[in-house]
């Protein structure tokens, strides 16, 4: 340093050619230049300082040289101080003196300090600047250790490895730690065989004795000198328990334990690996997991496995199996086939790969899939595997999964796929359809359910499924309205040899007399119900009362009075509440027996029993005609008016108003029967009784000698009742249309009826009725239901009319169709009021229900869902769709807890479209209410029921990951998202959900990933 500075003050006297006369004007700042020089080499920096800053404030300009070097040491000064702004000053100096001779010394204390202050890649950038020619042999040998470290943190391990070992071979204070962070680069960089001689040197020597031995034990263990580290690591940690690099030394224990197949030695040191470190490696929690699978204690195996399943990579595929295999030990299988079904997203082992496929297949079939899962993956498993050693179980699993499948729509596409079936192949695909035909029949679709029975008995190697499919067909048929073709097809089900053992023998004596009774056959319709009623059916059971009323029917219709009697008391007595119907049929026998007094008492205890029954009318209408066998006008006639006043509409009222006029007309009591004729006139202008009326009005008028009123009478009516007689033409143009439509011949017809009506019905009379009727049906038969709808419309406004009933509730149906629900609501209101039978009366009251629904207006319809389903006389299925739409009516005016009881029973038989509906809404329900518990539960049992309707499932499986993400379980929820993504293959609004959720999770295991 004191050569240099000598040469440089030199140098500035030479440069500007100072005289000797002009020396004494710096003296005095000389010497504060000299003393500050002195003084900083004597380590004097602070008060070197000041000399250097007394030189500089009296300095002349011609001093530029010596300025700059003074300058120099008031940074250096600074550096050697460390006073705050040091790098600063430094930064400054070099701004203004790029050139400056000191410009390495500068830059090598700038790296130093950048070093200190563990900013390492500053402080390469400035020891890159430095000569190191111009550095003395002190800071030299600081330069090279503190740029090797600032590699080392760097990770620029290979050159920090060089100048670590060249600084070690020379003697330095650093020669000890240079030897050790050359042994860790070359640790660092795998090369155990050069770091492993140092490290040994290094071993005992108090600096380095609670770290060296670590990284001992760590070359010994990856270079699979397992015999080095046992005793090694017990040392350690018998002598230094409460080291911090304790934990890896477990972690290397366990992991050599492991390879080892000492799997209880891992548990217990990954455990104490676990306990003490901030954050555990990947592997180790994967063998954590593979050891307590192997000490079978599968729910510790699962906790662990699953922890490890956020990569895609070889160990999350192996991990899924062993979570697979382990459910399986647990007897969970739907949890197993979400693991083994997660192991097959990827293929990273064909040996796992073929093992988790294979138990995937085992698990869909056990756990009766909901998205033909189970036929799939063992297709699969063939497919990739066909040399499998499991090829032979998948085909034994396969063939039986066809048969015990409730998907059989799924199943049955897949061995239409085979191309050479074998005969048990083919029995299967003929026990398939005749499932579907079976489901088809259930959902009222009896055309589709026809047609697969005649696939079924196509394929004939089991006649014991051909009986079966005989036996439903025929049923079908019923329900089409084609009995010839039901009594073919059972007549056929009884020659099958299983038809003696199928369990729908009985039922088929019962559907053989209805079939037989719709086609007139009483005598052999009454052997078969007989044949039904007389087994081992129980008198209570709600199919005898119904054996005995139509047994009554059929000697009814054979004349045979008092057996046709004896049967609908039986009737009566096995179903009291049904009995409204025999004792009708019992009282109009006796009518017909000419016991008119036990008739009369039999039909007015009827109307008490039965007030709301659909023959109460008919009840009153035969006691008047009773009262008027017994030629008790007077009690006839308050009899009809009775009827008159408590059913007006009844179809049975005009007929029992115009007998009222005929009593009167036939008492001579003509005042009276001109009154009822125009009663039945102006009240039933539409029926055949009006124009009866008006010829029994002309002769009452006549005999009264007052013609005159009776056309000034006829006049007052208008178009409203025909007054005079049918033309020959009219007659014979309504005829012609009129064979046209009893032909079926509906175009023809509707040409006819169409020019009939325009030319001769402008005065309403009941042929116009009629040929209005006729157009009508021809329109509704040809599906021209608009032209149809306007046809019913006049029809229904016309009161009286025999066809009114029909009419209404054919203008009901199609605006129903048409979705104007308002106008069809008005429409199945009314059929309600004047249906005369009940079947008509509840198509009403289930258009009411609806059109509610549809109309939104949730308190009528929950109004009238609870009188059908409160109704004992209402069908079972109408009354699930009337709790159907209570239901959700109840979950629109969010009442919620109100829907659950009806939920409950719709969601009994999920294989329904309501029924599947009901099960997730139920879930749903659980869910908002905090239960999750039972949501999990209802959707466990959903999966069980191999729905059809695999939406609602699928809606359902989003409920439950739901329920596992509110559980903080994201392992168990992201399983099942991932199988339902799988395996729901509909692109609807599920898929969108699911993705909501996946991402979620992910952005969970994001902030929580395991290296």
């Amino acid at each position: 340093m004191k050569k240099t500075i000598v040469f440089s003050l030199l140098l500035c006297l030479g440069l500007f050619g100072l005289s000797a006369q002009n020396t004494h004007i710096f003296t005095s700042s000389d010497n504060s230049f000299d003393t500050g020089k002195e003084l900083f080499n004597q380590g004097k920096y602070a008060a070197a300082n000041r000399y250097f800053e007394d030189f500089l404030k009296d300095a002349k300009p011609t001093q530029a040289g010596k300025i700059q070097e003074a300058e120099y040491y008031v940074i250096a000064a600074a550096y050697e101080l460390r006073v705050k702004d040091a790098d600063e000053q430094i930064t400054r100096y070099l701004q203004k003196h790029p050139y400056s001779p000191f410009a390495d010394q500068a830059n090598f204390m700038l790296g130093m300090i950048m070093f200190e202050q563990k900013k390492y890649q500053r402080t390469l950038n400035y020891f890159k600047k430095v000569n190191e020619k111009k550095l003395n042999s002190h800071d030299l040998t600081e330069k090279i250790y503190c740029e090797a470290y600032a590699l080392l943190q760097t990770k620029s391990y290979t050159r920090a490895s060089a100048l670590f070992k060249s600084l070690k071979e020379k003697n330095t204070r650093y020669n000890t730690s240079a030897n050790y962070y050359y042994a860790y680069s070359e640790y660092v960089q795998g090369n155990f065989d050069v770091a492993l001689p140092v490290f040994l040197e290094l071993e005992n020597l108090t600096a380095y004795k609670q770290i060296v031995p670590y990284y001992i034990i760590q070359i010994y263990y990856n270079k699979g000198e397992y015999d080095k580290v046992g005793s090694r690591a017990e040392t350690l940690l018998s002598n230094d328990p409460d080291n911090p690099n304790n934990a890896e030394i477990y972690r290397i224990v366990g992991e050599i334990a492991y390879k080892q197949g000492n799997y209880e030695k891992t548990i217990t040191s990954l455990k104490k690996y676990e306990s003490i470190s901030p954050q555990v490696l990947r592997n180790d929690i994967y063998l954590l997991g593979l050891s307590y699978y192997q000490t079978r204690d599968y729910a510790n195996a699962i906790l662990y496995l699953s922890r490890v399943t956020t990569l895609q990579d070889q160990m999350t595929e192996n991990a899924y199996l062993h979570i697979g295999n382990s459910y399986i030990k647990q007897k969970d299988i739907p949890n197993a086939r979400m693991a083994y079904e997660a192991a097959l997203s990827t293929n990273f082992d064909k040996t796992v790969r073929e093992e988790a496929l294979y138990n995937y297949a085992l698990t869909t079939y056990e756990s009766n899939s909901a998205f033909g899962e189970s036929i799939k993956a063992f297709e699969s498993l063939l497919r990739e595997f066909p040399e499998s050693k499991y090829a032979d179980s998948a085909y034994d699993y396969l063939s039986a999964v066809y048969v015990t499948t409730q998907n059989y729509q799924a199943a049955y596409e897949s061995i239409k796929k085979i191309k050479k079936p074998t005969s048990k192949l083919i029995e299967t695909q003929q026990y398939l359809l005749n499932q579907m035909g079976a489901e088809d029949f259930s959902r009222k679709n009896y055309d589709s359910a026809v047609e697969k029975f005649t696939l079924a008995l196509e394929q004939t190697p089991n006649k014991k499924y051909a009986a079966e499919s005989l036996f439903w067909r025929a049923e079908s048929y019923y329900r089409l309205g084609k009995p010839e073709h039901t009594i073919t097809d059972l007549n056929a089900f009884y020659q099958n040899p299983f038809s003696n053992a199928s369990p729908n023998l009985k039922s088929s004596y019962y559907l053989s007399g209805y079939a037989y009774f719709a086609t007139k056959q009483y005598e052999t319709a009454l052997n078969w119900f007989q044949k039904y009623a007389s087994g081992r059916l129980s008198a209570k059971d709600p199919t005898y009362a119904d054996a005995m009323n139509r047994m009554g029917d059929c000697y009814f219709y054979e004349r045979d009075f008092t057996n046709a009697e004896k049967s609908y008391n039986k009737a009566i007595v096995a179903s009291p509440q049904t009995g409204d119907y025999p004792m009708f049929q019992v009282a109009y026998v006796n009518g017909l027996q000419k016991k008119y007094t036990t008739k009369i008492t039999n039909l007015e205890k009827l109307i008490t029993q039965y007030p709301r029954s659909q023959y109460a009318d008919d009840a009153m209408y035969e006691i008047g005609r009773a009262y008027l066998m017994l030629e008790n006008n007077d009690r006839t006639l308050a009899t009809y008016q009775r009827l008159l006043d408590n059913y007006p509409n009844s179809n049975l009222a005009p007929k029992a108003a115009l007998e009222r006029g005929m009593i009167y007309s036939n008492k001579n009591d003509l005042n009276q029967a001109i009154e009822s004729f125009k009663y039945v006139i102006s009240r039933y202008p539409g029926s055949e009784e009006s124009r009866t009326a008006l010829e029994s009005l002309e002769t009452a008028y006549i005999e009264k000698n007052n013609v005159a009123s009776y056309i000034e009478y006829t006049k007052s009516l208008g178009g409203n009742v025909q007054t005079v007689a049918v033309s020959k033409e009219d007659s014979l143009t309504f005829i012609a249309a009129e064979k046209q439509y009893l032909y079926k011949h509906y175009d023809h017809a509707i040409e006819g009826l169409t020019a009939y009506i325009s030319k001769y019905c402008d005065n309403g009379s009941p042929v116009c009725t009629t040929a209005r009727y006729y157009l009508a049906d021809s329109y509704y038969q040809t599906n021209e239901k608009d032209k149809a709808l306007t046809e019913y419309e006049l029809l229904a406004a016309i009161a009286g009319n025999k066809y009114m009933e029909e009419a209404v509730m054919r203008t009901a149906e199609i605006s129903y169709d048409k979705q104007e629900y308002d106008i069809a609501l008005n429409y199945f209101s009314q059929l309600q009021e004047i249906a005369h039978n009940t079947e008509n009366k509840n198509i009403g009251r289930l258009g009411v229900l609806r059109c509610s629904y549809f109309l939104h207006n949730h308190q009528q319809t929950i109004d009238i869902a609870t009188e059908i389903v409160d109704d004992t006389y209402t069908n079972d299925d109408v009354k699930l769709e009337a709790r159907y739409n209570r239901a959700k009516a109840y979950i629109a005016l969010n009442k919620k807890s109100g829907a659950i009881a009806d939920l409950q029973v719709l969601s009994n038989n999920a294989r329904t479209r309501n029924g599947a509906e009901a099960k997730y809404l139920l879930s749903e329900i659980y869910y908002e209410q905090g239960k999750l518990d039972e949501s999990e539960n209802v959707i466990l049992d959903f999966a069980q029921k191999n729905t059809p309707y695999q939406y609602w499932l699928a809606r359902s499986f989003v409920v439950l990951a739901d329920i596992y993400i509110k559980k903080g379980d994201d392992f168990q929820a992201k399983q099942y998202l991932l199988s339902l993504q799988k395996n729901y293959t509909t692109q609807d609004d599920i898929q969108e959900m699911i993705k909501e959720r996946l991402d979620s999770i992910g952005l969970r295991e994001q902030e929580n990933i395991i290296n």
